[in-house]
Formats: C-alpha cells, sequence, structure tokens
C-alpha cells in the first residue's frame, strides 16, 4: 500500500475539496442511513480514515468512541486537526493487524477495498477487517460500485458524466484490464489542484467470496447510491447540477457494502 501512501500525501487539498462536492455529501448521508440502526454507543475502527470526513460525524451520529487509521501522516494531522476526540494510528490497512482497543462493534471502511489489487489483497483486507471486527458486529464500507463487469461499469461513469463536472469534479479512465477486473485512473481539476490516483475495481462476487475466506460469513448486502429527493428538487447543497443528480439513480457512483461477521 505504499502506493496508496504516495497518492494521498501529494493529494490532501484538492482531496478535501472534491469531498464537499454533492455527490461526497449525498454519500455521506447514505451511509448515515446505513449505520443509524446500530450507531448508538458502538465502538467504530475507521480504516483508511483519511482527513476525516466521516470520523467526527460518527460520533455526531452516536458513537461511544473511534480510531481512525490511515497510511498517509499527511491525512491523519489533518484529521488530528479538527478535533480531541479521536485516536489516530498511521498504518497500512491492507495488512492483518488486531489494533488496541478491539475487537470493535463496526468497522468501516469507505475507498479502502479498491486499492486491493488482486483476490489475495482483498483476502488480506478482509481478514484485517475481521481480526477487529466483534463477532455478529458489522463492517460497512464505500466502495466501486457492485458490478459483475467493472469495465462496462467504469465506462458508464465516464459516459454518463464527463469533464468539467464528472462525477463530483472526478472522471474516470481505463488503465488495463487485470485479473477479476481493471485497473483504472481518477482524476479531478479544482480550484485548489488537481488530483490523480489510481485503484481497482474488481468483480463484485470475487468482493464477496473473499469476504467469506477472511471470515466474514453473516448477513452481506450492497447497497448504491441513492440521491435523496431534495436534491432532485434542487435544494440539496454541494452544487451539482439536475442533469448529473438524475444519473446516478441509473449509474452509481458507489456501492455500500455491509456484513455481518
Amino acid at each position: 500500500m505504499a502506493v496508496a501512501e504516495q497518492q494521498y500525501d501529494t493529494i490532501q487539498g484538492p482531496y478535501d475539496y472534491i469531498r464537499e462536492a454533492s455527490i461526497a455529501l449525498i454519500e455521506r448521508e447514505n451511509v448515515h442511513e446505513k449505520v443509524a440502526p446500530f450507531i448508538k454507543n458502538a465502538r467504530i475502527l475507521e480504516l483508511a480514515c483519511g482527513s476525516g470526513f466521516y470520523t467526527y460525524s460518527f460520533l455526531e451520529w452516536g458513537a461511544s468512541s473511534v480510531l481512525g487509521v490511515d497510511i498517509s501522516s499527511v491525512m491523519i494531522n489533518e484529521a488530528r486537526r479538527i478535533g480531541k476526540e479521536v485516536s489516530f494510528i498511521q498504518a497500512d490497512c491492507s495488512i492483518p493487524k488486531a489494533y488496541d482497543g478491539g475487537p470493535f462493534d463496526i468497522v468501516f471502511g469507505a475507498w479502502l477495498l479498491n486499492y486491493a489489487p488482486d483476490r489475495a489483497g482483498l483476502v488480506n483486507m478482509f481478514r484485517n477487517i475481521a481480526m477487529n471486527l466483534k463477532d455478529g458486529g458489522r463492517f460497512v464500507s464505500v466502495t466501486v460500485p457492485p458490478s459483475s463487469n467493472p469495465i462496462d461499469s467504469v465506462n458508464a461513469e465516464a459516459n454518463a458524466r464527463p469533464m468539467p463536472a464528472g462525477s463530483g469534479y472526478l472522471i474516470y479512465n481505463h488503465i488495463k484490464d487485470v485479473e477479476d477486473g481493471i485497473f483504472f485512473r481518477v482524476h479531478g481539476e479544482t480550484p485548489v489542484g488537481d488530483l490523480n490516483f489510481e485503484c481497482y475495481h474488481l468483480k463484485k462476487e470475487l468482493y464477496e467470496e473473499a469476504a467469506r475466506e477472511a471470515g466474514l460469513k453473516g448477513k452481506l448486502e450492497w447497497d448504491v447510491t441513492k440521491v435523496p429527493e431534495r436534491y432532485l428538487k434542487g435544494e440539496g447543497p454541494g452544487g451539482a447540477s439536475l442533469v448529473e443528480l438524475e444519473t446516478y439513480k441509473t449509474i452509481p457512483n458507489y456501492g455500500v457494502l455491509t456484513i455481518v461477521k
């Protein structure tokens, strides 16, 4: 995961900017709706916490504590700057490791699983999750949309939401095919700088098989982008056009994967 560290160390400013776009705010609302039934007094481990886009929201939503983990020291330093109520650890979330304070009620990871390059990488990530999640606890993740044909998913995204708006300022370009998926580049242009990073879209079935192999045996379900009605009435923040927002109804920007241990 050293490549991920290098990517995010250099794009923290533009990355934080795009996380204020409508689709990022919608993503956070979708996550809130998902975790609301079981977050009260929960102890949360947040993997790939970045600069804290979700971290402090978990406390506002009712969690009792949050431990944030990220590979990027730049991102963690920014997350620490926001508040003092959360503990942070710099670590590679792709390597199985039992963190102090575990096991946790909820393990959360937004835009983590898409950095696994193959089955072995996914299994290791899921093993890290399973190792730190209590029996009966829930893993919740935001990742690429669930698809049995990732190239079609990425191409549909690029065609439906081209530059300059993209999907919250981001566009997606296929780089090469890999076993069980594709390797692709994400590009964005913002007033505070451009950003580029590269990641993987692996088949939905591989995610599910890897989770089971790693020990997450309970209920597994996928959700996708759900735009709140007020956005479609022009009343949502973040600046997205109605044209962009309407496309998410048929071409989701992300999947939300929930698995019970």
